[in-house]
């Protein structure tokens, strides 16, 4: 591994962490209030920028000399059509506004069906399989790294911090 490969996951660590960090303030401390009707633009515009930063990151990586022996890149297609289709329907279910946490700004959640049904966290296991393509499609190594960290961040952590239990929703 080299420097951009640190900083790449870094990078997606460090935006986990925000985003649900940001979630979790919402949630138990209603922290966008103070925005009225544009509290959740503003929490998108926020979230935006660690997203955009590690999406750039990426795009450094591949200078990294951390590779596999070979490409796969029919392979890599073949489980990124996956991966877009698990997340397609998943947006097609809840509505593109969950992915920026709409539901935490009074918006309502639809109810879960669908593919919803198969996949707990559908969205974020389609992060999960895509970076599992761009790793056979690039021969790039650190996608098993981001991989990872996308179950434990996202499928995991950050999942458990949108369960509506956990910092007891304020927002009506």
């Amino acid at each position: 591994m080299n420097t951009y490969d640190y900083i790449a996951i870094g990078a997606f660590i460090f935006t986990i962490l925000f985003n649900s960090g940001t979630v979790y303030l919402q949630k138990s401390r209603n922290i966008y209030q103070i925005f009225g009707s544009k509290a959740f633009t503003v929490h998108s515009i926020l979230i935006s920028i660690p997203w955009g930063f590690f999406i750039f990151t990426e795009f450094l990586a591949n200078r990294s000399n951390w590779r596999l022996d070979h490409s796969y890149p029919v392979l890599g297609i073949s489980i990124m059509a996956v991966a877009l289709a698990i997340f397609i329907a998943a947006i097609t279910q809840i509505g593109s506004g969950a992915l920026g946490n709409s539901y935490f700004f009074g918006r309502p959640l639809r109810d879960l069906q669908g593919i919803y049904r198969y996949i707990k966290e559908p969205i974020y296991w389609s992060y999960t399989v895509w970076f599992l393509g761009l790793a056979f499609l690039t021969s790039l190594k650190v996608f098993f790294v981001y991989m990872i960290i996308s179950v434990i961040g996202l499928v995991w952590f950050e999942s458990w911090v949108e369960r509506p239990d956990v910092g007891k929703t304020l927002v009506r």
